[in-house]
Protein backbone atom coordinates (compact mmCIF):
# COMPACT_ATOMS: atom_id res chain seq x y z
CA UNK A 1 0.00 0.00 0.00
CA UNK A 2 2.73 2.69 1.35
CA UNK A 3 4.78 1.45 -2.64
CA UNK A 4 1.35 2.30 -4.05
CA UNK A 5 1.49 5.63 -2.69
CA UNK A 6 4.73 6.61 -3.47
CA UNK A 7 4.50 5.28 -6.90
CA UNK A 8 1.44 7.78 -6.89
CA UNK A 9 3.73 10.71 -5.48
CA UNK A 10 6.26 10.02 -8.59
CA UNK A 11 3.78 10.33 -11.22
CA UNK A 12 3.09 13.42 -13.50
CA UNK A 13 -0.02 15.10 -13.02
CA UNK A 14 -1.16 13.89 -16.95
CA UNK A 15 -0.49 10.30 -15.22
CA UNK A 16 -2.34 10.74 -12.53
CA UNK A 17 -5.28 11.92 -14.39
CA UNK A 18 -5.15 8.90 -16.78
CA UNK A 19 -5.51 5.86 -14.07
CA UNK A 20 -8.19 3.95 -14.69
CA UNK A 21 -10.49 3.07 -12.28
CA UNK A 22 -9.52 1.17 -9.47
CA UNK A 23 -12.49 -1.06 -9.36
CA UNK A 24 -16.00 -1.26 -10.80
CA UNK A 25 -18.29 0.37 -9.18
CA UNK A 26 -22.02 -1.48 -7.83
CA UNK A 27 -24.17 0.33 -9.82
CA UNK A 28 -25.02 -0.66 -13.64
CA UNK A 29 -24.52 1.96 -16.70
CA UNK A 30 -28.26 2.32 -16.66
CA UNK A 31 -28.79 2.93 -13.02
CA UNK A 32 -26.09 6.17 -13.43
CA UNK A 33 -27.88 7.48 -16.38
CA UNK A 34 -31.13 6.50 -13.98
CA UNK A 35 -29.97 8.99 -11.31
CA UNK A 36 -29.47 11.88 -14.01
CA UNK A 37 -32.69 11.36 -15.14
CA UNK A 38 -33.96 11.76 -11.37
CA UNK A 39 -32.31 15.40 -11.39
CA UNK A 40 -33.50 16.41 -14.54
CA UNK A 41 -37.96 15.12 -13.36
CA UNK A 42 -36.74 16.87 -9.94
CA UNK A 43 -35.74 19.88 -11.53
CA UNK A 44 -38.73 20.44 -14.37
CA UNK A 45 -41.29 18.48 -12.66
CA UNK A 46 -41.72 18.21 -8.79
CA UNK A 47 -39.80 21.44 -8.07
CA UNK A 48 -42.08 23.75 -10.01
CA UNK A 49 -45.23 21.73 -9.32
CA UNK A 50 -44.37 22.56 -5.18
CA UNK A 51 -43.71 25.73 -6.15
CA UNK A 52 -46.84 26.06 -8.79
CA UNK A 53 -49.14 24.41 -5.62
CA UNK A 54 -47.67 26.81 -3.00
CA UNK A 55 -49.06 29.62 -5.70
CA UNK A 56 -52.27 28.42 -5.82
CA UNK A 57 -52.78 27.77 -2.33
CA UNK A 58 -52.43 31.85 -2.09
CA UNK A 59 -54.95 32.30 -4.72
CA UNK A 60 -51.91 32.92 -7.37
CA UNK A 61 -53.24 31.48 -10.82
CA UNK A 62 -50.58 32.10 -13.30
CA UNK A 63 -49.37 29.25 -15.02
CA UNK A 64 -45.69 30.29 -16.28
CA UNK A 65 -43.25 31.03 -13.39
CA UNK A 66 -41.76 34.45 -12.76
CA UNK A 67 -37.85 34.12 -12.41
CA UNK A 68 -37.42 34.12 -8.41
CA UNK A 69 -40.26 31.13 -8.44
CA UNK A 70 -38.72 29.50 -11.41
CA UNK A 71 -35.43 29.73 -8.84
CA UNK A 72 -37.69 28.46 -6.27
CA UNK A 73 -38.47 25.36 -7.96
CA UNK A 74 -35.03 24.66 -8.33
CA UNK A 75 -34.13 24.84 -5.07
CA UNK A 76 -36.68 22.81 -3.90
CA UNK A 77 -35.98 20.58 -7.06
CA UNK A 78 -32.37 20.02 -5.79
CA UNK A 79 -33.64 18.67 -2.59
CA UNK A 80 -35.73 15.08 -3.83
CA UNK A 81 -32.24 14.54 -6.03
CA UNK A 82 -30.02 14.51 -2.84
CA UNK A 83 -32.26 12.53 -0.76
CA UNK A 84 -32.37 9.80 -3.93
CA UNK A 85 -29.20 9.44 -4.46
CA UNK A 86 -27.98 9.32 -0.53
CA UNK A 87 -30.67 6.50 -0.08
CA UNK A 88 -30.16 4.67 -3.25
CA UNK A 89 -26.81 4.76 -2.19
CA UNK A 90 -27.17 3.54 1.43
CA UNK A 91 -28.53 0.02 0.04
CA UNK A 92 -25.57 -1.14 0.83
CA UNK A 93 -21.99 -1.03 2.26
CA UNK A 94 -20.36 -1.68 -0.59
CA UNK A 95 -22.40 0.85 -2.63
CA UNK A 96 -21.87 3.56 0.19
CA UNK A 97 -18.43 3.09 0.09
CA UNK A 98 -18.50 3.54 -3.73
CA UNK A 99 -19.73 6.82 -3.38
CA UNK A 100 -16.43 8.14 -2.10
CA UNK A 101 -17.68 10.75 -0.03
CA UNK A 102 -14.70 10.99 1.80
CA UNK A 103 -11.67 14.08 2.07
CA UNK A 104 -9.46 12.55 -0.19
CA UNK A 105 -5.81 13.00 -0.63
CA UNK A 106 -6.10 16.64 -0.84
CA UNK A 107 -6.17 18.71 2.47
CA UNK A 108 -9.84 20.50 2.13
CA UNK A 109 -8.49 24.12 2.64
CA UNK A 110 -6.36 23.68 -0.56
CA UNK A 111 -9.03 22.14 -2.32
CA UNK A 112 -11.71 25.06 -1.50
CA UNK A 113 -9.31 27.62 -3.21
CA UNK A 114 -9.02 24.93 -6.27
CA UNK A 115 -12.67 25.53 -6.64
CA UNK A 116 -12.63 29.03 -5.95
CA UNK A 117 -9.71 29.21 -8.96
CA UNK A 118 -11.93 27.20 -11.31
CA UNK A 119 -15.02 29.22 -10.33
CA UNK A 120 -13.27 32.28 -10.59
CA UNK A 121 -11.27 30.98 -14.19
CA UNK A 122 -14.55 30.00 -16.12
CA UNK A 123 -16.66 32.94 -14.72
CA UNK A 124 -14.50 35.63 -16.51
CA UNK A 125 -13.35 33.58 -19.41
CA UNK A 126 -17.08 32.95 -20.29
CA UNK A 127 -18.15 36.49 -19.10
CA UNK A 128 -15.63 38.46 -21.05
CA UNK A 129 -15.46 36.37 -24.00
CA UNK A 130 -19.18 36.56 -24.16
CA UNK A 131 -19.16 40.39 -23.50
CA UNK A 132 -21.87 40.43 -21.30
CA UNK A 133 -21.45 39.37 -17.56
CA UNK A 134 -24.75 37.41 -16.58
CA UNK A 135 -25.77 35.82 -13.18
CA UNK A 136 -25.63 31.63 -13.31
CA UNK A 137 -29.53 30.89 -14.91
CA UNK A 138 -29.82 29.01 -11.71
CA UNK A 139 -30.22 31.76 -9.68
CA UNK A 140 -32.23 34.59 -11.80
CA UNK A 141 -34.46 37.16 -10.50
CA UNK A 142 -32.79 37.00 -6.50
CA UNK A 143 -31.94 40.48 -7.13
CA UNK A 144 -35.75 41.36 -6.70
CA UNK A 145 -36.00 40.13 -3.76
CA UNK A 146 -33.40 41.80 -1.69
CA UNK A 147 -32.00 40.06 1.47
CA UNK A 148 -34.42 37.04 1.33
CA UNK A 149 -33.17 36.39 -2.59
CA UNK A 150 -29.25 37.02 -1.74
CA UNK A 151 -30.08 33.81 0.94
CA UNK A 152 -31.79 31.72 -1.41
CA UNK A 153 -29.36 32.28 -3.94
CA UNK A 154 -26.25 31.22 -1.53
CA UNK A 155 -28.59 28.16 -0.31
CA UNK A 156 -28.51 27.16 -4.28
CA UNK A 157 -24.92 27.92 -5.58
CA UNK A 158 -23.07 27.14 -1.97
CA UNK A 159 -25.09 23.98 -1.13
CA UNK A 160 -27.85 22.40 -2.58
CA UNK A 161 -26.38 22.92 -6.52
CA UNK A 162 -23.19 21.40 -5.33
CA UNK A 163 -24.47 18.72 -3.44
CA UNK A 164 -27.08 17.22 -5.98
CA UNK A 165 -24.52 17.45 -9.36
CA UNK A 166 -21.69 16.31 -7.70
CA UNK A 167 -23.06 13.22 -5.99
CA UNK A 168 -25.15 12.58 -9.52
CA UNK A 169 -22.23 13.38 -12.04
CA UNK A 170 -18.88 12.49 -10.14
CA UNK A 171 -20.28 10.28 -7.55
CA UNK A 172 -22.69 8.05 -9.70
CA UNK A 173 -22.13 8.99 -12.95
CA UNK A 174 -18.27 9.46 -13.71
CA UNK A 175 -17.22 6.02 -11.93
CA UNK A 176 -19.58 4.05 -13.90
CA UNK A 177 -18.23 5.93 -17.49
CA UNK A 178 -14.95 5.95 -16.64
CA UNK A 179 -15.50 1.93 -16.29
CA UNK A 180 -16.92 1.40 -19.17
CA UNK A 181 -14.94 3.58 -21.78
CA UNK A 182 -12.16 4.80 -20.08
CA UNK A 183 -10.52 6.89 -18.33
CA UNK A 184 -10.73 9.83 -20.88
CA UNK A 185 -13.74 9.02 -22.26
CA UNK A 186 -15.58 9.23 -18.88
CA UNK A 187 -14.50 12.56 -18.03
CA UNK A 188 -15.55 13.39 -21.91
CA UNK A 189 -19.18 11.66 -21.47
CA UNK A 190 -19.80 12.62 -17.81
CA UNK A 191 -19.41 16.42 -19.20
CA UNK A 192 -21.49 15.84 -22.43
CA UNK A 193 -24.60 14.49 -19.73
CA UNK A 194 -24.32 17.25 -17.88
CA UNK A 195 -23.89 20.06 -21.05
CA UNK A 196 -27.28 17.72 -21.80
CA UNK A 197 -28.88 18.29 -18.78
CA UNK A 198 -28.05 22.32 -18.10
CA UNK A 199 -29.01 22.74 -21.57
CA UNK A 200 -32.53 21.22 -20.83
CA UNK A 201 -33.26 22.83 -17.63
CA UNK A 202 -31.65 25.79 -17.49
CA UNK A 203 -30.56 27.19 -20.56
CA UNK A 204 -34.23 26.48 -21.87
CA UNK A 205 -36.00 28.31 -19.42
CA UNK A 206 -33.73 31.44 -20.49
CA UNK A 207 -32.92 31.77 -24.32
CA UNK A 208 -30.70 34.40 -24.03
CA UNK A 209 -28.03 32.12 -22.18
CA UNK A 210 -28.41 29.81 -25.40
CA UNK A 211 -24.80 31.12 -26.85
CA UNK A 212 -21.46 29.64 -27.10
CA UNK A 213 -20.44 30.55 -24.19
CA UNK A 214 -22.41 30.64 -21.53
CA UNK A 215 -25.04 27.62 -23.09
CA UNK A 216 -21.83 25.39 -24.42
CA UNK A 217 -18.36 26.61 -22.75
CA UNK A 218 -19.66 26.87 -19.68
CA UNK A 219 -21.34 23.50 -18.94
CA UNK A 220 -18.43 21.41 -20.63
CA UNK A 221 -15.69 23.53 -17.91
CA UNK A 222 -17.56 22.74 -15.47
CA UNK A 223 -18.28 19.33 -16.08
CA UNK A 224 -14.71 18.28 -17.37
CA UNK A 225 -12.62 20.45 -15.06
CA UNK A 226 -14.88 18.86 -12.02
CA UNK A 227 -14.59 15.35 -13.17
CA UNK A 228 -10.74 15.86 -13.14
CA UNK A 229 -10.34 16.75 -9.69
CA UNK A 230 -12.26 13.69 -9.13
CA UNK A 231 -10.12 11.82 -10.58
CA UNK A 232 -7.37 13.29 -9.01
CA UNK A 233 -8.59 13.73 -5.52
CA UNK A 234 -10.37 9.99 -5.81
CA UNK A 235 -12.98 11.68 -3.58
CA UNK A 236 -16.22 13.13 -4.35
CA UNK A 237 -16.26 15.06 -0.98
CA UNK A 238 -13.58 16.85 -2.14
CA UNK A 239 -15.12 17.91 -5.26
CA UNK A 240 -17.93 18.79 -2.93
CA UNK A 241 -16.51 21.22 -1.13
CA UNK A 242 -14.44 22.72 -4.53
CA UNK A 243 -18.24 23.06 -6.47
CA UNK A 244 -18.94 24.89 -2.88
CA UNK A 245 -16.02 27.03 -3.23
CA UNK A 246 -17.04 27.39 -7.32
CA UNK A 247 -20.99 29.13 -5.93
CA UNK A 248 -19.48 31.32 -3.59
CA UNK A 249 -17.39 33.12 -6.60
CA UNK A 250 -20.69 32.51 -9.03
CA UNK A 251 -22.84 34.23 -6.38
CA UNK A 252 -19.98 36.96 -5.81
CA UNK A 253 -19.68 38.04 -9.33
CA UNK A 254 -24.01 38.12 -9.30
CA UNK A 255 -23.68 40.42 -6.53
CA UNK A 256 -21.58 42.84 -8.32
CA UNK A 257 -23.43 42.79 -11.45
CA UNK A 258 -26.31 43.82 -9.45
CA UNK A 259 -24.92 45.96 -7.43
CA UNK A 260 -25.92 43.96 -4.75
Amino acid sequence: MNQDLEDRREMSLLAKLSLPEESEPPWSFVGALLTVGVLFLCLTLIGPALVSAVMASTGNTRVVLFPFELMNSWVIGMAPAIVFVLVSRRSSEESWHALRLVRGELALPLVLIIGLAIGLTIDLFVNLSDGRFLPPPQIMGFQTRGALGILLALIQLAALQPLAETLVFQGVLLPRLRWTFGHWGGVIGTAAVYTVLYQLVFIEAYSFYDNLWHGIVFPVGIGILFCLLKVYTKSTGAVLVARMGAGLIFLLTALAIFGG
